[in-house]
């Protein structure tokens, strides 16, 4: 539970320092400031592990984490205007992404000859991760 305090303590300052204007090597690398840097995008997706999330960030580090996964930190970086890559392991992942309201966030990652379709929404602030059942 203590491990679990200190992430969270950790992602609150993270985003807090992302949410500044200034252009980063993310956005000056292709010329693009990209609105979903920097905020926290819960999953909607009902397969999804509960409390999934992701945090782009602006320096290039992409947060993933939910209430029963243990988290991950990978570089991640724009491609072009609609896309973006990431490493995990020793697997480059490119996604297209796209938003539909400001609100909501759409992950298309392609894996191997198949497209995941992944839905998010702006996490509202405070969230704590629900009891899990046993």
């Amino acid at each position: 539970m203590r491990s679990r305090s200190l992430l969270s303590a950790c992602l609150v300052s993270c985003v807090s320092a992302s949410a500044c204007g200034t252009p980063t090597s993310v956005d000056v690398a292709v010329g693009i400031t990209q609105p979903f840097v920097g905020k926290v995008w819960l999953s909607t997706d009902a397969s999804a592990p509960l409390g999934t999330f992701r945090i782009f960030l602006p320096d290039g580090t992409l947060v993933m984490d939910s209430c029963v996964e243990t988290y991950r930190l990978a570089k991640w970086r724009t491609l072009d205007e609609r896309r973006v890559e990431w490493q995990e392991d020793s697997a480059k992942i490119e996604a297209v992404i796209a938003q539909p309201s400001p609100g909501e966030l759409q992950i298309r990652v392609r894996l191997g000859g198949e497209i995941n379709e992944q839905r998010y929404r702006l996490a509202t602030v405070p969230f704590v991760c629900p009891d899990m059942p046993r």
